[in-house]
């Protein structure tokens, strides 16, 4: 008895169907029982395949208690096997309800596959992830409708709910949100990776980011993805790219997130508004940056075409798979080229312009005497080294940064690292920043910039809350001394960053947006890898933000062709220029405006141009005055 029982306690444990077999055979069993008895008992009364019926029926029958009406072969078996009946029934409806229950729960904790193809794959969860469903729904709003897979380890219900407490998703985005550990090949297998169009990975801010991110991409490596899925993996330490690109395969586009970030603060705070600019670049609502047929193009030198096209700045060449940004002036654009343009609308047709650039406008200043910085830094994190390490390269020499925190981190590292440094006096003391007393008695109005980092020690929330604390102080000594220098503050939600906006402060970064939406960008268009890596390479080709009083005559109106021409004799190429906000009301960053555009200059505003590290004029590059005088003779 006791084996019977422990193997009836086996078969049930494996599970309902294990369950509805034995019912079927139980079923079987009193049907086979009940029709032999009626045979031999009642030779008379049916035969064996309507007897075996008649058992059947009464069995399965949760009804059938007493016998029918008029005369009964069996009358006093049939109660028996009506109430075998009802007790089989009843056991296949708990089974049904068991079933049911367990994969609803299954449904709530998100672990049913996701049946999709050509949907984008988020592996991760971070505060990037609302970033990335608005830019996506922004991008596929011109048609259709995209799908976003969203696998992380949390709770479904969970994401669903901070999904919908940010912003409901659009009718044209749907957003799947399934439980799982983005490093488990079975787990990343749910939500289909090798079927979408790409797969993008997203990093945490703990120190194990890195480590994570690398098992992910051997994950999708495991499920088959690569190469035939794009794949896109952000990683915060640059001794880590060789493992993660090695891990990804040749396919997989890995971005350095620290590095560049700390590149766009340093290029913010020496040109506050960048960040605007590298916003409209990479975000999907604004200019964007892609590739055209030169067509009529073909032959022409590459200086002479940047002012031709009205609706277009062309920027570089593609050729032969690679990218050239800001090529030679004698460059000959050929055939088999690609123009890499910045354009308002990707799908606009590019036409030539009937303005002319005016060489009498032109101010052909001469060389620029490079004078040396002096950049206090409130805070520290993660990025710190990196951000010195990059002010020590853009800035002249004998230039000084301070840096004050109350990070235990800062001051073992200073040491090693002020070793290293060409160009920068680096100074460091511990205060709390937070405190208007401290601030105060550091002579806040004696630096060129003043750049406020966010604590990655703390929670976003607390590190933002801290940050707005010293801005506020900081503002308002700025405001009541008439202090003039760039204030430029690092947030760590982008939430947070619309609270900081009434400060009236110069420049608001949020690292993680940009690197955001540069991986987004990367992951939907792949071909602009090569132009980001650049923009944000050590040595490679910047956005800056100059005087537009450099370029040409200001309170005179000018097209906008001739600023092109202007910033050319620099060795640069210009995309847009900013109004000063404080001085006109309609003020903003315009980029790719029209080659005809008539735009009068203040002494206040600026010319937004693309330029070389080896062409920059703060180290005292000479304008192109034959290029100037060339162009003044072709227009006589």
């Amino acid at each position: 008895m006791r084996r019977l029982r422990y193997r009836f306690d086996n078969l049930v444990i494996r599970g309902g169907w294990a369950v509805l077999g034995l019912l079927v055979l139980v079923a079987l069993a009193v049907s086979v029982a009940g029709a032999t008895a009626l045979v031999v008992l009642v030779p008379d009364a049916a035969d064996l395949p309507l007897a075996l019926w008649s058992g059947l029926t009464r069995t399965l029958s949760p009804v059938t208690v007493l016998p029918e009406e008029g005369p009964s072969p069996l009358p006093r078996g049939t109660p028996v096997v009506a109430l075998t009946g009802i007790m089989i029934f009843s056991a296949l409806v708990g089974l049904v309800k068991t079933g049911l229950d367990r994969r609803l729960a299954g449904l709530r904790k998100g672990r049913s596959p996701v049946v999709e193809r050509g949907h984008t794959v988020v592996l991760g969860w971070s505060e990037q992830i609302f970033l990335i469903l608005s830019e996506l729904a922004a991008g596929e709003g011109r048609g259709g409708t995209t799908c976003v897979a969203i696998l992380a380890d949390m709770d479904r219900t969970a994401m669903e709910e901070a999904i919908g407490g940010r912003a409901a998703p659009p009718r044209n985005l749907r957003v799947v949100c399934r439980t799982g550990n983005p490093t488990d090949p079975a787990d990343v297998a749910i939500v289909s990776p090798e079927r979408a169009r790409a797969v993008i990975v997203l990093g945490s801010e703990d120190t194990d980011s890195d480590a994570r991110t690398i098992k992910s991409l051997l994950a999708l490596d495991a499920a088959g993805v690569r190469p035939r899925v794009q794949l896109v993996a952000g990683v915060r330490d640059p001794d880590n790219l060789v493992a993660a690109r090695l891990a990804g395969g040749s396919g997989a586009l890995v971005v350095d997130v620290d590095e560049i970030s700390a590149r766009v603060v340093v290029q913010s705070c020496l040109n506050p508004g960048l960040s605007v600019v590298y916003g409209d670049l990479l975000g999907s609502g604004g200019s964007e940056i892609c590739f055209r047929q030169p067509c009529d193009l073909v032959g022409e030198s590459f200086g002479d075409a940047l002012p031709v096209l009205e609706n277009g700045s062309l920027i570089g060449l593609e050729r032969r798979g690679g990218i050239m940004l800001n090529p030679s002036r004698e460059t000959r654009i050929d055939a088999n080229d690609r123009l890499v343009l910045i354009m308002s609308d990707g799908g606009a047709k590019q036409f030539r312009t009937s303005a002319e650039p005016n060489s009498h406008e032109i101010i052909a200043s001469g060389e620029h005497t490079p004078t040396a910085h002096r950049v206090l830094i409130l805070g520290w994190n993660g990025r710190g080294a990196a951000i010195v390490t990059e002010f020590d390269r853009r800035m002249p020499p004998r230039s000084q940064v301070r840096v004050v925190s109350h990070d235990s981190r800062m001051a073992p590292r200073m040491g090693a690292l002020a070793g290293t440094l060409t160009n920068v006096t680096l100074t460091h003391e511990s205060g709390d920043i937070t405190r208007y007393g401290t601030l105060e008695a550091l002579g806040v109005g004696t630096y060129d910039h003043v750049l406020i980092l966010a604590d990655d020690r703390l929670s976003a929330h607390v590190a933002d809350s801290r940050t707005l604390l010293t801005l506020l102080h900081v503002r308002e000594m700025s405001r009541s001394n008439g202090w003039r220098h760039s204030l430029v503050t690092e947030m760590a939600r982008e939430c947070d960053r619309r609270l900081a906006e009434v400060t009236e402060v110069d420049d608001l970064i949020v690292p993680a947006q940009v690197t955001g939406l540069l991986m987004i960008r990367i992951a939907e268009h792949p071909r602009c890898h090569d132009v980001f890596t650049d923009l944000f390479a050590s040595g490679g080709q910047e956005v800056s933000i100059r005087p537009a009083g450099d370029y040409v005559r200001l309170s005179v109106p000018v097209d906008y062709a001739t600023v092109v021409a202007a910033a050319r004799a620099y060795g640069e190429i210009a995309i847009g220029y900013r109004v000063d906000r404080t001085a006109r009301g309609d003020g903003d960053v315009v980029l790719n405006p029209p080659k005809s555009r008539k735009v009068v200059f203040e002494a206040d505003d600026a010319v937004i141009v693309l330029s070389g590290r080896v062409a920059r004029r703060e180290d005292g590059l000479r304008p192109d005055v034959e290029h100037l005088e060339a162009l003044n003779h072709e227009i006589t």
